[in-house]
């Protein structure tokens, strides 16, 4: 569904005591209680409908070593040209369900931690393996890792990252590119189970998270 329907399903169940919330409110809710059901249900279940993926797609290119010192010299490092957008967070761990080459039939893509990317690779059986990042300490960017003679490195311009994003909207422009699309057109990841529960939060406990956050003027405007 597009997001606007569910910006209108809200404004219809608001109770009449209620002030006016602008759409941009509705929005923020309706993130905020989505990213509460998706870590909850994952502890519970830790499967997910694909209905709530996202996939973007993302160019890289190479940067000096000088500017990750802490990845062996023996490695080729990527980045990406743009940070990436939040991703939910499970066990402290990107909520990253697929990774891979954007260009080509490949191999998935072995995501970890910016810690755990500093040894990645160095055994015997993972030497030819591509290791993925994102350095949340430092800019949110992306970075892959791999040997400087693996064959694959010439073939990697841009990657593909399927996951479950904070604020699907964030993923808008890299999915779209230049193309324009209203936020109110745009079709937001969701699931009738959770938009059941999304809604009935919101009813709940909407006002009190909406005066928690002291909302300014010009977000209590339509």
């Amino acid at each position: 569904m597009e997001l606007s329907y569910y910006i209108s399903e809200i404004r219809q169940s608001l109770p009449k005591d209620w002030p006016d919330i602008s759409a941009r409110m509705i929005i923020r809710l309706i993130n905020e209680f989505r990213t509460v059901y998706i870590k909850n249900h994952y502890n519970q279940n830790r499967s997910f409908d694909r209905g709530l993926m996202q996939t973007i797609n993302i160019a890289v290119g190479p940067v000096s070593q000088s500017t990750i010192s802490y990845i062996n010299s023996s490695n080729r490092i990527l980045k990406s040209y743009q940070p990436i957008p939040r991703l939910i967070k499970i066990s402290h761990r990107d909520l990253i369900t697929n990774i891979r080459n954007a260009n080509i039939l490949s191999e998935e893509y072995n995501y970890v931690t910016k810690d755990e990317a500093i040894y990645a690779g160095s055994g015997k059986v993972n030497t030819k393996d591509i290791f993925v990042f994102i350095d949340h300490e430092t800019d949110d960017y992306l970075y892959i890792k791999l040997k400087k003679e693996n064959p694959k490195l010439a073939l990697l311009t841009h990657i593909s990252i399927q996951g479950i994003f904070e604020n699907p909207l964030d993923c808008k422009t890299l999915q779209f590119g230049d193309e324009y699309v209203d936020d109110f057109d745009y079709e937001y990841p969701m699931t009738d189970t959770i938009w059941g529960y999304i809604k009935s939060s919101i009813l709940q406990d909407g006002l009190r998270v909406i005066q928690s956050n002291e909302l300014d003027d010009k977000e209590k405007k339509v």
